[in-house]
């Protein structure tokens, strides 16, 4: 009698085992189906320079630019270092610039190049915008009022809080050359070679 309980006993744990792996198959299948039915989101842990890239295809997909805020590139000018370019991606003057700017960062070791779009900023006259007109007056064109403007590109080099140095777009004569006739080789080779000359100095 005792032997057909201890054997029923052990049936019963056996049955019991048996139940609880049926139960988590069933489980992890479940969670599979239903992980597979959910529709997949893309993620959206998109690196800067990939964003970047997005916006400026001509530069390299290891490139340099940072997502900038205000306050990041105000604090630059203020007491800071670095490359910083204003533009936006609609101004095609912008686009062929900022391969320019990335080459010669990547050949000089500079990692980053603060990027700000200030194309709202400068539309609404906005107090950032404003405060960068204040800081970079000195280098600025004027407009038709008379007024200083930050035309873009802009591209700045500033070192503990100076600028060291500016890119400066050369003069053609013709107020409607587009950007594929002004980059001969020879300005981007000029254009280059100043770029990375200021990179140097921020460096040293």
């Amino acid at each position: 009698m005792k032997k057909r309980v201890g054997m029923n006993k052990k049936l019963i744990e056996i049955i019991s085992v048996i139940i609880i792996l049926c139960g988590a198959a069933a489980g992890l299948w479940y969670n599979y189906q239903h992980a597979a039915e959910q529709p997949k989101t893309p993620s959206t842990n998109v690196s800067e320079s990939a964003k970047f890239k997005s916006e400026y295809p001509r530069v390299a997909a290891n490139n340099g630019f940072v997502y900038a805020s205000d306050k990041e590139v105000l604090d630059i000018f203020n007491n800071g270092s670095g490359v910083v370019f204003l533009g936006f991606p609609q101004c095609p003057w912008c686009q062929h610039l900022s391969e320019h700017v990335d080459r010669a960062a990547r050949a000089e070791g500079v990692d980053k190049i603060y990027y700000l779009n200030i194309r709202d900023a400068r539309a609404s006259n906005n107090e950032v915008y404003q405060k960068l007109v204040k800081k970079l007056e000195p280098y600025l064109d004027k407009d038709d009022n008379g007024k200083p403007r930050i035309f873009v590109p802009d591209v700045s080099i500033v070192k503990n809080g100076n600028i060291i140095g500016r890119y400066k777009e050369e003069s053609t004569g013709d107020d409607n050359i587009t950007p594929d006739k002004y980059w001969t080789s020879e300005r981007i080779e000029r254009t280059s070679s100043q770029l990375r000359g200021f990179m140097r100095q921020l460096k040293g």
